[in-house]
């Protein structure tokens, strides 16, 4: 917080549920707010299963590009797309009895669906494990065994895998000060 009178410079945000389009447009408007008020210096919580892929990534975009520091914090679960979100920290922290859970794109159909419909999809979970995975590998220096597993099924990894893998920078909880401007997004 800076001492001046009545400017908010720092802000600790909560960011949970689904990652979708409500999310990301509550998202973008709560930011925009904090940055054209000056708010340099933002605590933001997540806590996600995780949601749709494109929505993830946008965030996770606009979110390093913002003109202000930005630190991710992870209490409980941070999961699937959620986790791209998370990266965006130049900051990661997580606390000791937390989880990250990475897996590959996934489709269901739910309705009668033809092969050229299948093909699409095929594709599309192609490009978007593509885009997931090579914004992992920039973060993220796991053992090929673990690599593997995240091939085949859902990859749990701990707070001290994570700080060991360089998912997080360190083990620490999100523990607004006395005073600080909280938000829920």
């Amino acid at each position: 917080m800076d001492d001046n009178a009545g400017e908010v410079t720092e802000i600790y945000a909560t960011l949970a549920g689904r990652v979708d389009d409500d999310m990301v447009q509550r998202f973008f408007k709560q930011l925009a707010n904090a940055v054209s008020n000056g708010v340099q210096s933002l605590h933001l919580m997540v806590q996600s299963t995780g949601g749709i892929i494109s929505e993830g990534i946008a965030l996770y975009n606009y979110l390093r590009c913002l003109p202000i520091e930005l630190t991710t914090y992870n209490t409980g679960t941070v999961q699937s797309i959620a986790v791209i979100v998370f990266l965006a920290g130049s900051k990661r922290k997580a606390s000791r009895t937390a989880t990250f859970m990475l897996h590959k794109a996934t489709f269901y159909a739910g309705s009668p669906t033809t092969s050229f419909q299948l093909s699409a999809a095929t594709q599309s979970l192609m490009v978007d494990d593509g885009r997931i995975e090579s914004i992992l590998k920039q973060y993220i220096a796991m053992p090929e065994e673990k690599w593997d597993v995240h091939r085949f099924v859902d990859l749990f990894i701990t707070a001290d895998e994570a700080l060991k893998f360089g998912l997080i920078d360190e083990i620490a909880d999100f523990a607004p000060p006395p005073g600080a401007m909280l938000i829920n997004i």
